[in-house]
């Protein structure tokens, strides 16, 4: 006996069984898919971070604040990089973004105009990621942060 049987020669309890089964399938597929993306979105988003961080440190050692840093005292040029990285990265906004000036052993400076010569820049770039896949065992949404620090030259 033939179980298998094309067109109108099929048993009647056996129409659908692949719909059934293409749907058992489909389901765990989609969801390892969507976690494969998350993980993409992931890596893409850590380094997006440090890449930001270092790209804002390298401009901000050269081209600093015109006081204390805040995200109103930054140079044209600090914010034009930080406009470049902000079109990279998609969450990276100024109130989350620190530069600081510091010492060799990270001991924040208080400065009242520049950073001197021969201390450092230390950025420090924070953005939230959000998982599209609910199955991913991390806290959802979740903070992805870097930090760099550039010497003054």
């Amino acid at each position: 006996m033939n179980l298998l049987r094309i067109g109108p020669n099929r048993r009647k309890g056996e129409r659908g069984q692949s719909l059934v089964e293409f749907s058992m399938a489909l389901i765990p597929f989609l969801f390892l898919l969507m976690a494969v993306i998350d993980l993409g979105r992931g890596i893409y988003t850590n380094n997006g971070t440090a890449q930001a961080a270092r790209e804002i440190a390298r401009v901000a050692s050269v081209h600093q604040c015109t006081g204390p840093c805040t995200s109103g005292t930054w140079s044209a040029e600090i914010l034009e990089t930080f406009y470049a990285q902000q079109a990279i990265l998609p969450g990276l906004n100024a109130l989350a973004t620190t530069i600081e000036c510091v010492t060799i052993d990270d001991t924040p400076l208080t400065v009242d105009a520049r950073c001197p010569d021969g201390q450092f820049i230390r950025v420090t770039v924070t953005v939230t990621f959000k998982l599209v896949s609910p199955i991913l065992p991390f806290p959802n949404p979740f903070v992805v942060s870097s930090t760099a620090h550039v010497q003054v030259p």
